[in-house]
This record gives C-alpha cells, structure tokens and sequence, in this order.
C-alpha cells in the first residue's frame, strides 16, 4: 500500500479522522495541503499520521505555497549531519545541519526541521553563527544560576 493510500485511510476515517467539513487537499507527490486559515486541521493530521506509526518518517509542515499549508513527509530525520554544534546559552541546543538529495542544506535545532534553505554550507554555518549570538544576548540570567555559599 503506498504512503498516499495510507494518509487517506489514517486522515479520513470517519470516526477517528479530522472534524466532517474540513478541507484538505492530497497530491500525487504525497504532500497534503491544507488552507492556511485552518492550523489546527495541519497539526491534527501531523498528529494523526504521527502517533499511527505507520510511516518510517515524520510528518512534518514543509512551508507555505500560496494560500495553503505544505505537510509532508521528512526524508531528513534519520540522515547523518554534515556539520553539528552546539548552540545557545549554556550551549544546550543541538544544532545540526543536512544536506538533502537536491544538494540544499537544511537546518535542524533540536531535532526539529526549520523552513529555510541553503545552497552552501558556509552560508548555513554562518546563520547558525548568528542564532547561537542571538540566543546568548537574549538569554537572562536567573538568581538560580549562581552558586551561592552560606
């Protein structure tokens, strides 16, 4: 049974799928658009798929087209990083970055997917530099980071 197949039958199940009325849209590429009004019918199918654990990968939001949400499946997930740093106050956030079959590269922080697109490494390098400096301006600190002694 192919991937669209199963969206269909996990998505449109009349009594576990997505509220009667919502409208959603499955393309033979296997991507689902969904109007950009309606977040919560995007993140209930993210849901559904997910926790079916049917696909090998995630389902994940790829962007926007138009007026219309873009999910689709992450080919990325299990893919070795090309580059990883650690990043932020306290350097507590991973971040990774992967390139892809088109040759793009894609940033991932926390093991989440981010929308944009690289064409080169350095650039991507280069934008996780600036993040990692605007996590560490932004980042205040709290009475509990200090070690006071008695």
């Amino acid at each position: 049974m192919s991937n669209i197949s199963k969206i269909i039958k996990i998505v449109e199940d009349p009594f576990n799928g997505p509220f009667e009325g919502e409208d959603f849209n499955i393309t033979d590429d296997g991507f689902i658009e969904v109007p950009e009004y309606n977040h919560r019918l995007a993140g209930m199918i993210c849901r559904k798929v997910n926790t079916s654990n049917k696909f090998d990968q995630k389902l994940v939001k790829f962007g926007q087209k138009g007026d219309a949400i873009i999910l689709g499946f992450d080919d990325l997930e299990n893919v070795k990083p090309e580059y990883t740093v650690r990043i932020g106050y306290k350097n507590d956030v991973l971040a990774e970055i992967k390139i892809d079959n088109k040759g793009l590269y894609r940033i991932y922080i926390s093991g989440r997917r981010q929308n944009k697109l690289f064409n080169k490494l350095s650039v991507a390098k280069a934008h996780l530099t600036r993040l990692d400096k605007g996590l560490k301006q932004s980042a205040e600190v709290s009475s509990y980071d200090y070690d006071y002694e008695d």
